[in-house]
């Protein structure tokens, strides 16, 4: 399973992440979580420091990382040729378990072998006016889009804020998305925002609203109003959240109350039972790189790359052998 978490800046969503991995830990589930939030916080409330010789970002370790995506298909020319949109096709290596050599040698493990974390990266002092983040994101596009984990493993992913999952194919690489409100009008016109844009992709159906910071059965009535959307669970206002984080101690020391318990198993629950059929994310993906292929920007740098798409190529075989 591939889920994410996205919302406002500041609005909990590495907090959230945090908690959800947490849980899945508890029950031993295998997990690659990936931190694409610019502002990298993931690694602490899971206790630890971002590797940052592992930063997905670092040129060079994105070359390695694409030319392992690469492997024998043939229709990438070069592991330079990679666009964010650029699909897996026949030869493509196919990351389906956590094992993967790509996993093991850019994803940091923690504590245990069941949890590994990618970390993009952040700006850097010599990118000052001259650098954008969303490049920096093409290489975790690249890892979701060749990645198929078992239904029982799951990639849980700290997204960038607000609508940024918009500007390439971020927003289709999971099989649920969970869209954190906070009772306030700011957060609330940020959700509308991505709840139309998501209709507009085709993603719509995989975007579950979680209410956070809630104080009273008023707030959640505010958002399911706002929203016409109910709240699938809530996390409550916790001032031993914010104690914690001040003390820089990691979440998985936060009380798990029942609040907080229900609103992961109704996460987890979503997340299972996803409304986008097997197979319809792939079409999604050609389309989105139909598009991007025609930018002429795209021609000036990456040369005529509409023929990475291979229509030849299905998901059947990976699947079968998954549920197998």
């Amino acid at each position: 399973m591939k889920i994410a978490f996205v919302g406002k800046g500041g609005s909990g969503k590495s907090t959230i992440t945090s908690l959800f991995i947490n849980f899945l830990r508890e029950k031993k589930k295998n997990i690659l979580a990936i931190d694409a939030d610019i502002n990298m916080n993931l690694a602490g409330l899971l206790g630890v420091e971002a590797d940052t010789d592992l930063l997905l970002s670092n040129p060079h370790n994105a070359l390695k990382i694409r030319t392992l995506l690469k492997g024998n298909n043939t229709r990438i020319h070069s592991p330079h040729a990679f666009l964010p949109t650029t699909p897996p096709a026949n030869g493509s290596n196919i990351i389906t378990s956590f094992t993967h050599d790509l996993i093991k040698t850019y994803g940091q493990t923690i504590n245990d072998d069941n949890l590994h974390l990618m970390t993009v990266g952040t700006y850097k002092k010599e990118g000052i006016g001259q650098s954008c983040y969303h490049s920096d994101l093409f290489v975790a596009e690249n890892i979701l889009s060749h990645s198929f984990p078992k239904k029982d493993d799951w990639i849980v992913c700290d997204m960038v804020a607000g609508t940024d999952a918009f500007a390439y194919s971020l927003h289709l690489q999971f099989d649920a998305i969970i869209l954190i409100a906070e009772p306030t009008l700011e957060s609330i016109e940020v959700c509308k925002l991505y709840m139309d844009l998501a209709k507009e992709a085709g993603t719509e159906k995989i975007i579950h609203i979680l209410g956070n910071k809630i104080e009273d059965e008023d707030d959640l009535a505010f958002i399911h109003e706002q929203l016409g959307m109910k709240p699938l669970a809530f996390i409550p206002a916790m001032r031993s959240l914010k104690k914690l984080r001040q003390n820089a101690r990691p979440i998985q020391e936060l009380e798990m109350t029942a609040d907080i318990v229900t609103a992961m198993e109704h996460i987890e629950d979503a997340a299972m039972n996803t409304e986008m059929e097997e197979g319809a994310r792939l079409p999604l993906l050609h389309a989105l790189h139909r598009k991007l292929s025609q930018k002429e920007w795209v021609k000036a740098g990456y040369g005529e790359v509409h023929d990475q798409i291979d229509p030849d190529f299905t998901l059947d075989d990976i699947l079968y052998h998954e549920a197998a």
